[in-house]
C-alpha cells in the first residue's frame, strides 16, 4: 500500500476478512495427534504420561481443530474498524481510537502491535505491562496468512483511509 490515502481508497475494497494460515494449524494438529497416539501406544501403565500428556495433547488437537478449518478465526477489516475473533472472544476496534499498527516481538514470533484509549482505561495495569514487555498496548494474537509487517501496513492503509474521511 503506498502512502497516499486518496490513491488507497482505489486500492482497498470496503471490507476484508483475514482468516489464519490453515497449514500451520495443520501441522500443529499433527503434532498434537502424534504425541496423543505415542501417550496411547503407552498406554495407562504410566498413569501421569497417559492422562498428562495425553489429555493435554488431546486439548491441543481440539483447539487446532477448527483453526485448521478456517472457522476458528477470522480478522474484519472496514471502513470503521476492525473486528478479531478467535475461539472464544471476539473484540473490536474503530481505526479512531487505534495507534498505528507495527510489527513486535514476543520472543520467537512477531505479531502486529497497537495502542488504544480504550485499551489504556479499561486495563491500566495490564496495558503498562504489555507497553513494557512487548512496546504496545494491544497486540493481535495470530498473523492471519501474513508476515507482521505486511499486515500492519494493510491495517495502517484502512486506519488512514478512515482517518482522512473523518478529518
Amino acid at each position: 500500500m503506498s502512502l497516499d490515502p486518496a490513491a488507497d481508497e482505489k486500492l482497498l475494497p470496503d471490507s476484508l476478512t483475514l482468516k489464519p494460515n490453515r497449514l500451520r494449524w495443520l501441522m500443529v494438529f499433527l503434532i498434537a495427534a502424534g504425541f496423543v497416539a505415542i501417550a496411547a501406544w503407552i498406554g495407562p501403565d504410566d498413569p501421569v504420561l497417559f492422562y498428562g500428556a495425553g489429555g493435554f495433547f488431546v486439548l491441543c488437537a481440539l483447539i487446532a481443530a477448527p483453526l485448521m478449518f478456517g472457522v476458528g478465526a477470522s480478522l474484519k477489516l472496514g471502513r470503521q474498524g476492525f473486528s478479531c475473533r478467535t475461539l472464544f472472544r471476539t473484540f473490536r476496534r474503530e481505526w479512531r481510537e487505534c495507534s498505528p499498527f507495527y510489527p513486535v516481538s514476543t520472543g520467537l514470533q512477531t505479531h502486529v502491535g497497537f495502542s488504544t484509549q480504550q485499551d489504556e482505561a479499561a486495563h491500566p495495569g495490564l496495558a503498562a505491562a504489555n507497553r513494557a514487555f512487548i512496546g504496545a498496548s494491544g497486540m493481535l494474537p495470530e498473523n492471519f496468512g501474513l508476515n507482521a509487517e505486511e499486515l500492519a501496513d494493510l491495517m495502517n492503509a484502512f486506519r488512514a483511509r478512515a482517518l482522512c474521511q473523518n478529518a
